[in-house]
């Protein structure tokens, strides 16, 4: 059983790190009040008991401080000093215990993006309850500016996370609720950051407040040791194609602002009944994912194609968008969507005169399953560029009964990614991020590892229509040629389309499906999975029922345009 008051719970780090060592080297909050709050974590800087966090971590009642060491032991801690700016405090623990093994340091300042880096912390409380701290590997992801005019990042129900601003260095390794205020390591297991619940608008990706930056406000020796690097390979490849990544900002007639689709829910204070929690948490979850996806006043990212020619995703035209302009270095050249191929979500857009990028390097063949990728996406108008990296996770995704095949990637996608290249080792774009936005019907989640990409090949196949000024506007599927409802438990065919295999093998209005291809006919959902693999001119068994009469026909498939 939890104790009544916060935790600050603390680990030990080992001096090397690698992926066969489970390092314990922090401190973290346990918050057990009813703010759904895991608490927080700290790093252990001395043998004496001096300890670094962040102020998010701490407990609001900054007098009572406690420390959960591996193996349950507890101790008090006081506040030494604190900065503003960088939100970092400086712990003393209360009567030590021997044998605490502080964590080595490194100069944040020289990390770079690409380079392995760890994230190490009390996430839900797994310091108090599992004894160790619970660690998370990626890369650098980004190294930018959170801007001092933007507003505090806000969590749910509205509440404040935390009010740090300046430079962060982001990752694709998870950061967790109980982690704020934890460890970003380097591969060595040298201590490079503080974990923060800060994020870009831009991103939602976690981000950590620079151990240079925390040192000097709180008048400490800063650090003279390089990290351990190791993203070199990464940063070649990301450089090549990164020169073909542009920045375009989408006029959008019917935006910025946020819709009204999912409205603002009610507060969810602690009077209101258990039964309704769940209800009206689901509620927030909605409203705060909308919020994300309309906040439409930002850049987004694109691939040059050609000496005019840019390529993104048309989810990034929601709000009526039609032109843009895209920013370079050398100003803004304004452009207008050429066509579009919606099924595939990509927009072709002309610039009024030469962009001078050069144009990105296609991979001419389909990748391999778990072939190593990264995502890079540009956010900012300062040249910043980002790179989550994963592996293909799958090659063969589809949606309903289209033949279009799309490739996913547990690399972390967000709507600063929509529109990037899906790169390969060697910095060749094996897809474009598409499928996040708005302008899907069922957007994937961001950050969630799966993100969806249209290979190279297939947008080789859409650029002669979109050149053309054409917009394809639904996809082509492979069907029976019926249309279906569910009537008293059972598939009924409501229209049978001119033309199409089920026309010519007599179906009828009314006609009760039975079974397709083997398979019972329970829902419109179970047709589509049995079709989904299929090939136009497959000639498949289907029982039907009419007048009380059971019929076995044999229809051809055919695609057809909804």
């Amino acid at each position: 059983m939890r104790p009544l008051q916060p935790i600050l719970a603390l680990l030990l780090c080992l001096p090397v790190l690698s992926a066969l060592e489970t390092p314990q080297g922090v401190v973290a909050l346990v918050n057990t009040d009813k703010s759904e709050d895991s608490g927080g974590s700290a790093v252990l800087l001395s043998e004496s008991g001096l300890l670094l966090t962040l102020i998010e971590a701490l407990p609001a009642d900054q007098a009572a401080i406690t420390i959960v060491l591996p193996g349950g032991q507890r101790r008090k801690a006081s506040v030494v000093r604190q900065d503003s700016a960088s939100t970092a405090v400086l712990l003393q623990m209360a009567d030590p215990p021997s044998g605490l093994r502080p964590l080595a340091i490194a100069d944040s300042r020289r990390v770079q993006l690409c380079d392995p880096v760890w994230t190490v912390g009390n996430a839900s409380g797994a310091i108090e309850l599992d004894g160790h701290a619970a660690i998370s590997r990626g890369v650098i992801s980004g190294i930018y500016d959170l801007p001092e005019e933007r507003t505090p990042a806000r969590g749910r129900l509205g509440r404040i996370l935390s009010t740090y601003r300046g430079q962060a260095i982001e990752t694709d390794a998870a950061i967790n609720d109980g982690s704020q205020g934890g460890a970003l390591l380097d591969d060595a297991g040298r201590l490079i950051g503080l974990t923060s619940r800060a994020n870009a608008r831009e991103r939602r990706l976690p981000v950590t407040v620079p151990l240079a930056r925390i040192l000097d406000g709180l008048d400490l020796q800063p650090a003279d040791t390089a990290p351990a690097g190791g993203g070199e390979a990464w940063r070649r490849a990301a450089t090549r194609a990164v020169a073909s990544l542009a920045l375009l900002y989408l006029e959008r007639p019917q935006g910025p602002g946020n819709p009204t689709g999912v409205p603002r829910p009610n507060r969810l204070p602690d009077s209101v009944p258990e039964a309704d929690r769940e209800r009206l948490h689901g509620w927030w979850e909605r409203y705060w994912h909308q919020q994300q996806v309309f906040f439409t006043d930002q850049p987004v990212s694109a691939i040059a194609l050609d000496d005019d020619l840019i390529l993104t995703a048309a989810s990034n035209l929601h709000g009526g968008a039609e032109r843009g302009r895209l920013l370079l270095s050398g100003g803004a050249i304004p452009c207008t969507v050429i066509g579009r191929d919606l099924p595939l979500d990509l927009a072709l857009l002309r610039c009024a005169r030469p962009h001078g990028l050069p144009p990105v390097q296609l991979r001419d063949n389909l990748p391999e399953l778990a072939t190593s990728v990264a995502l890079l996406g540009r956010h900012r108008s300062d040249s910043a560029w980002t790179a989550t990296i994963g592996v293909i996770s799958a090659l063969d995704r589809r949606r309903a009964q289209s033949r279009l095949a799309f490739l996913q990637t547990d690399a972390r996608a967000n709507y600063g990614s929509l529109g990037g290249p899906l790169i390969d080792a060697e910095g060749r774009m094996v897809g474009l991020c598409v499928l996040l936005g708005p302008a899907d019907e069922r957007p994937w989640l961001i950050n969630s590892g799966v993100a969806m990409a249209i290979d190279s090949g297939r947008i080789r196949e859409a650029l002669p229509g979109m050149l053309a000024g054409r917009t394809t506007e639904r996809p082509a599927i492979l069907g029976l040629g019926v249309v279906l409802r569910l009537r008293s438990g059972h598939l009924v065919v409501e229209r049978v389309t001119t033309g199409s295999g089920a026309a010519e093998a007599g179906l009828q209005s009314d006609d009760i499906l039975e079974s397709v291809a083997g398979a019972r006919a329970t829902s419109p959902e179970a047709i589509t999975r049995v079709l989904l693999r299929r090939q136009p001119g497959d000639r498949i068994p289907v029982v039907l029922r009419r007048g009380g009469q059971e019929l076995n026909v044999i229809i051809e498939l055919r695609e057809l345009t909804p």
